[in-house]
């Protein structure tokens, strides 16, 4: 009896993991994908031939945009992907089953953004300059994961793929209007934590590094749950 349990759960999530790879690579997501391999190699080019690298102060902006370009897709597009497909219908058939369905798609997506740039630094690691590239993976992530999972809350809001691509757009613009003036500030979205300001000190900047990595991972555990709540609303997306 318990082998079974273990055997229908095994099925049930694999079922799920497949039907969600097969939403997350669909439509357009393979042009995301590709703008994001055609960027990074294009600067990493550029940065091979200038020879001219200040190790990650210089490629983090590569590797952050490229992250952003492979979450965006999924995560915008995702809940009007279903309406468009009517599979938003059968999601709010099964009480519960939308949380389980979105957490996955969710996580999938990010594992397989996190994949791609461990790939990316990877690389950057063995043909432009020496790094701990595992660990810059996961300072590039944070705030991708921050940004995705704002747009994910957004579009369970708008419900509306273009409409949410386009605040996101707004957002961003602003964001980075903002750069220079959170320069030295835990609040900053693109805080390079590999390009400290020269009038602080690396201790300092250390500490508003972490500061600001913990405010994006708890910001992104806040948009998540707001997402997954306002899915509870079903006349909204039917």
């Amino acid at each position: 009896m318990k082998k079974r349990t273990v055997h229908n759960y095994y099925t049930l999530i694999s079922r799920m993991i497949l039907y969600n790879l097969r939403i997350i690579f669909a439509n357009k997501f393979i042009w995301f994908l590709a703008g994001s391999v055609v960027f990074y190699l294009g600067l990493s080019v550029i940065y091979v031939l200038s020879q001219d690298v200040s190790a990650m102060r210089d490629l983090y902006g590569v590797f952050m945009f490229s992250g952003i370009l492979l979450v965006f897709y999924p995560v915008v597009f995702g809940i009007q992907n279903d309406q468009d497909a009517r599979t938003i219908e059968i999601l709010f058939g099964i009480p519960n089953y939308r949380y389980k369905v979105w957490l996955v798609r969710i996580i999938l997506i990010f594992v397989i953004a996190s994949l791609i740039m461990l790939f990316f630094t990877f690389l950057s690691n063995v043909l432009i300059v020496k790094f701990e590239f595992v660990y810059v993976t996961i300072q590039v992530m944070i705030p991708v994961l921050f940004l995705g999972m704002m747009s994910f809350m957004l579009s369970t809001v708008v419900r509306n793929g273009n409409g949410t691509a386009v605040i996101m757009i707004i957002l961003g613009i602003l964001f980075m209007f903002l750069d220079e003036v959170l320069r030295k500030s835990q609040w900053n979205i693109f805080l390079n934590p590999f390009n400290p300001a020269w009038d602080v000190s690396e201790t300092t900047w250390a500490i508003i590094s972490l500061k600001n990595r913990i405010i994006m991972i708890a910001g992104s555990i806040l948009f998540l749950l707001a997402g997954l709540y306002n899915l509870q609303k079903r006349e909204k997306f039917m």
